[in-house]
C-alpha cells in the first residue's frame, strides 16, 4: 500500500479561508485513484503559525507540511481562494517543493488598487474590513443549539445556498464544534480569524518580479466569482503571465460542482506536464 502512493503523482491542497479540508472531500474522492492528496486540515490556528500582514508564517506552514508529509517528492499545489493564494506564495518562495501549481479563484490584489490596499491594511483603517469579506464575517451568526438548527440557518446563506449537499453536510461535520462558553455549537474557525486573515490578504505584488513561478501554473476562476468581475485572473495573466480558464458558477465551485471541476483539474494537471 505504501508502495503503491509513493508511484502515485503526489497533490498538496490548501483550503479556502474558515473551511475546513475535510468540507472537500467529495472533490478529493475524484482524485483517489491517481494521486496521493494531502492538506492541512484547518489553518490560522496554529499558534507556531501566526497570522501576520504578509501570512509569511501561513506561507511557511504550507512549506513544512509538504516537507514533513511528502519527504523530498515534488507535489503539484492545489489550493481553493486563501489558499490557492498561500500555495502561489509557497511556490515563490519554495519552487523546488513544486512540479506545477492549480489556482483555483486566489484574491491576488493586483494594479493600482494593491499600494493603497497594503496602506490601509498597514494603518488598520477600518475601510479594509470594507474592502474585503471582513466586516461581513464578523456580523456572521456563529453559534447554533444544535445541527438542526445550524442546517436551517447557514444552508441559504449566499455563501453556501450553491454547495453540493454532500459537501455542505462535510463542511458541518467539520467546520462546526462544541461551544464550551455558551453551549450548543460554533465555528472551528472562529469568525474573529477568518476575518483577520481577510484584513491580511498580501498586497504587496507589485513590488515583485512581475513573473510566474519558475513552475508551471494555471488559475481557474468562475463567471460569477467577484475576483473575475474585479479583473483579478485577467491582470494576473496579463502581468504574470499566468493563464486562466472559467468555469460556470460562482467563487466555491469546487463545493458547488465538486466532480466536474476535480474532472478540469485533472485535464489541467495532465496538460501541464507536457509544458
Amino acid at each position: 500500500m505504501q508502495d503503491s502512493l509513493f508511484k502515485r503523482t503526489a497533490i498538496h491542497f490548501t483550503h479556502a479561508n474558515g473551511i475546513p479540508a475535510p468540507s472537500y472531500q467529495k472533490f478529493f474522492a475524484c482524485f483517489e485513484d491517481e494521486f496521493d492528496l494531502k492538506s492541512i486540515p484547518m489553518i490560522g490556528l496554529n499558534p507556531q503559525y501566526p497570522i501576520t500582514h504578509d501570512w509569511r508564517y501561513l506561507v511557511d506552514q504550507i512549506i513544512d507540511d509538504i516537507e514533513q508529509k511528502f519527504h523530498a517528492r515534488k507535489v503539484i499545489g492545489l489550493g481553493h481562494s486563501f489558499g490557492s493564494l498561500l500555495t502561489l506564495m509557497s511556490a515563490y518562495k519554495r519552487p523546488d517543493l513544486f512540479s506545477q501549481l492549480v489556482i483555483m479563484d486566489p484574491p491576488f490584489v493586483i494594479g493600482s488598487r494593491s499600494p493603497m490596499f497594503e496602506i490601509a491594511k498597514k494603518l488598520k483603517l477600518k475601510a479594509i474590513d470594507q474592502l474585503t469579506p471582513a466586516g461581513i464575517t464578523l456580523k456572521r451568526t456563529d453559534h447554533w443549539e444544535n445541527h438542526e438548527q445550524a442546517y436551517a440557518s447557514m444552508r441559504h446563506n449566499p455563501l453556501f445556498k450553491h454547495f453540493d449537499e454532500r459537501c455542505f453536510q462535510d463542511f458541518l461535520a467539520c467546520g462546526l464544534q462544541q461551544d464550551i462558553k455558551r453551549g450548543g455549537l460554533t465555528l472551528a474557525v472562529p469568525k474573529i480569524v477568518e476575518a483577520e486573515i481577510f484584513r491580511t490578504v498580501p498586497a504587496w505584488w507589485w513590488r515583485t518580479p512581475r513573473k510566474a513561478p519558475a513552475v508551471p501554473v494555471h488559475l481557474m476562476s468562475a463567471q460569477n466569482s467577484p475576483f473575475y468581475k474585479q479583473g483579478f485572473p485577467q491582470g494576473m495573466q496579463k502581468t504574470y503571465q499566468i493563464n486562466y480558464s472559467l468555469m460556470q458558477g460562482g467563487h466555491m465551485f469546487p463545493l458547488e460542482q465538486p466532480e466536474k471541476t476535480a474532472e478540469l483539474v485533472k485535464q489541467i494537471i495532465a496538460r501541464q506536464k507536457n509544458i
